[in-house]
């Protein structure tokens, strides 16, 4: 080893200036840390340098080891101290090796990997920095402390006097606590406690131990917890474990977070299984509605009168020798589309409008419009007839074999087929090369990683190649647990459509256009009578038609309205206006009521502006529509990205939103605000943004004579956030 002389030292400090490569790798120091990557470093053969930097209050270092071929072969150290007086200094050669390693272990460490750095210019520079004896370097021995009288960075330089010996080496207890501080724990209150009574600071060194101990076993716990996004927060938190006085605080905090991982954890499964259950009811309710169509069929003469068998599955009649013809068909199959779903069929109506318009130029000009095209909406309001029809639409100028239409569930046993067969290359080369891939019922593929995994492949290879994408979903991807951030971000990249429930008239209109379907005339008091009972479901309104007829050509009866109720009201049960309204607003109080639709709301709003009220409603469903079911003579705005001609509309910007609310409320006097759309707000920002926006209109509202109300679906929320706005409102249910 050469020591350079203090004034040399500092000209060389000074034109230290080595090449910094590409960083490929950074850790943080530790005990075995820098000795565990040289390890790997020989296993791969690496060569570049290792760049050690320790920053302190009075001291800094920085040590380069250049590696060839996986070995080290030069070690440069750089090492500066500010107390008692200034001493700059450089080492190169093996001795420089053992404080670089020392270094290390400090916690403070910061550990740096640099590849592709020319070794010729180290030769050339620093010829004394090579090391000896390559070959028989033994990292664990050079890790042990130096003997005794083995000089290091505070060695006496050539010409100097001899410093004194360090207050450590004469004082043991300060010895550990300064050897607790290189170790990279926080010791500023024992270090002051011991220049105060050092009696005091001995009992206290042994809490201190314990202390550290016990940060230990919180670090073990903290990296088997699950991530679950919480990853910053428990990274937060590791970086606390190096103060054992903040203990107590680190403590609580750990029980607070492995809670609220836990609840989350809850959370996660008990949504996943009301997506099972949700898949479930899909299934029973297909095969509910195949078997009405059995009965009508029978009824009219068009299947044999003898003993049919159906399927377990889907509910179609067995051939005659057991098999399902239908399931038997789809097996297998990639395009599942289902009978009479067109665009000639759907019924537009303004809360479907836009989506049907999406849909439309998709279908006309594939991965020229929307790409992804993302149809959000809940189950039963028609996405499944838009990707049907989108998928016909197509197929007049491309052959069907160039388009996938795959429910997700379909998709995910597709894929465990394939693997149990061990052919999931074959299986990506079937879905591979498409015009148009499109996924319904996307929320089923909730935790499947696997599944997800696959899909965000396909995705990324069918765009890369100009296909289209089109998928079909009744939760919003952040609503969806356990799905990779990675495929949420992709089909969220296009546009995102969505569909409303739908109002009367288009529900009329569905009614109607069904019955014409089965050949059968139904009064229009019956029309509107089952038209008034389901409102938010354009499944169930077919489902319940299917029953009235059913019952009615079974029984040979006419269809009439004493009919319908009898037959449809146990089932249905009063329309949500009929519903009693017990509710009590006062100015002053904001009021969050949990409803699947901003029915209870309107109608308090409604009600208020009868009263004298000025009103705003910013809402997601269109003005027109609540207008015409609801009376509303107030400012309605449309919280939507798209321009409208006829409407006033609003983007989901909580600063704009914030600025027209505020303006209102100059204005004085009694007023009445109602927000429907929460959970797309949140969607656009962020739920934390959203509650702070919402806190801070409620202390605006509860200054002044206007009251405030929030419509919100329970289920579009995780029992959590539910739970956090409960707490910050005044909660309504409606009755019933």
């Amino acid at each position: 080893m050469s020591v350079i002389a203090r004034d040399e030292a500092s000209e060389l400090s000074a034109e230290l200036r080595i090449p910094e490569g590409i960083v490929v790798r950074t850790a943080r120091g530790g005990p075995n840390v820098l000795a565990g990557i040289l390890s790997d470093l020989k296993q791969y053969t690496f060569t570049g340098y290792v760049k050690v930097i320790l920053k302190k209050e009075s001291m800094s270092s920085t040590g380069y080891l250049v590696i060839d071929q996986g070995m080290p072969t030069m070690s440069i150290y750089q090492f500066e101290k500010r107390e008692p007086r200034e001493i700059k200094r450089i080492y190169a050669g093996d001795k420089s090796m053992r404080f670089i390693l020392e270094d290390s272990q400090d916690r403070q460490a910061i550990i740096e990997l640099h590849s592709r750095v020319p070794k010729e210019e180290f030769d050339r520079r620093f010829p004394d920095a090579k090391l000896l004896e390559i070959d028989s370097i033994d990292l664990q021995s050079l890790l042990r402390p130096p003997e005794r009288g083995v000089v290091g960075p505070k060695e006496k330089a050539k010409g100097e006097e001899a410093e004194p010996a360090p207050p450590e080496e004469k004082d043991p207890v300060l010895a550990e606590i300064l050897e607790l501080r290189r170790q990279g724990y926080i010791v500023d209150e024992l270090e002051k406690l011991h220049s105060q009574n050092k009696a005091e600071a001995k009992r206290e060194l042994a809490k201190y131990k314990e202390k550290i101990e016990e940060l230990k076993k919180l670090e073990r716990q903290l990296d088997s917890l699950p991530q679950v996004g919480f990853e910053s927060e428990i990274q937060a938190l590791k970086s606390r474990l190096n103060d054992p006085s903040d203990i107590d605080r680190i403590r609580t905090d750990f029980a607070s977070l492995k809670e609220r991982i836990k609840r989350q954890i809850e959370q996660t499964k008990l949504a996943e299984k009301m997506i099972e259950e949700d898949l479930k009811r899909k299934q029973r309710d297909a095969r509910v509605g195949d078997l009405y169509d059995l009965i009508l069929q029978y009824q009219r003469g068009q299947i044999p009168k003898q003993e049919t068998k159906t399927c377990e599955k889907c509910g179609s009649i067995l051939d005659r020798d057991g098999s399902c013809p239908k399931c038997k068909a789809e097996e297998g199959s990639l395009l599942v589309l289902t009978e009479g779903m067109g665009f000639q069929s759907f019924v537009v109506g303004k809360s479907n409008k836009f989506a049907y318009a999406a849909a439309v130029a998709v279908a006309h000009a594939p991965d020229k419009a929307y790409n992804p095209l993302f149809l959000y909406g809940k189950s039963g309001l028609g996405k499944t007839h838009l990707l049907n029809a989108i998928a016909r639409q197509i197929m007049t100028k491309s052959p069907k074999e160039s388009i996938v239409l795959l429910p997700a569930d379909k998709f995910v046993e597709e894929l465990e087929l394939a693997i149990r067969r061990n052919d999931v290359h074959g299986l990506r080369e079937r879905l591979r090369h498409k015009k148009l891939f499109m996924i319904d019922d996307f929320q089923f593929l909730a935790g499947k990683e696997a599944a997800q995994e696959e899909l965000m492949h396909l995705i990324e290879d069918t765009l890369r190649e100009g296909g289209q994408i089109v998928i079909a979903s009744d939760r919003l991807p952040k609503e969806i647990p356990r799905l990779s951030e990675h495929l949420a971000a992709k089909i969220q990249g296009g546009m995102i459509a969505d569909i409303q429930p739908p109002d009367k008239q288009t529900r009329v209109e569905i009614l109607k256009r069904k019955a014409k379907e089965k050949g059968r005339e139904i009064p229009p008091q019956v029309i509107e009578f089952i038209a008034d009972r389901i409102e938010s479901n354009v499944r169930e309104l077919e489902a319940a038609l299917n029953r009235l007829i059913a019952f009615a050509t079974v029984m040979k009866l006419d269809i009439d309205l004493q009919l319908a109720k009898e037959v449809l009201t146990p089932t249905l049960g009063l329309p949500e206006k009929e519903k009693a309204l017990e509710l009590e607003i006062r100015p002053g109080h904001s009021y969050l009521i949990e409803e699947d639709r901003p029915v209870q709301s309107n109608l308090l709003f409604a009600q208020k502006l009868k009263e004298g009220y000025r009103g705003l409603e910013i809402t997601r469903t269109n003005p027109s529509q609540l207008r015409e079911e609801y009376g509303i003579s107030g400012e309605i705005i449309w919280l939507t990205d798209k321009e409208s001609k006829n409407e006033r509309t609003i983007p989901p910007s909580l600063e704009i939103i914030m600025h027209t609310i505020e303006e209102f409320l100059k204005e004085g006097g009694k007023g009445i605000l109602l927000i429907d759309g929460l959970q797309y707000l949140i969607s656009n920002t962020s739920f934390d943004g959203v509650l702070r926006f919402l806190r801070r209109l409620i202390d605006e509202f509860s200054e002044s004579d206007s009251i405030m109300i929030i419509s919100v679906s329970p289920g579009t929320l995780n029992p959590q956030e539910l739970s956090i706005l409960e707490r910050e409102f005044e909660v309504l249910k409606p009755a019933g």
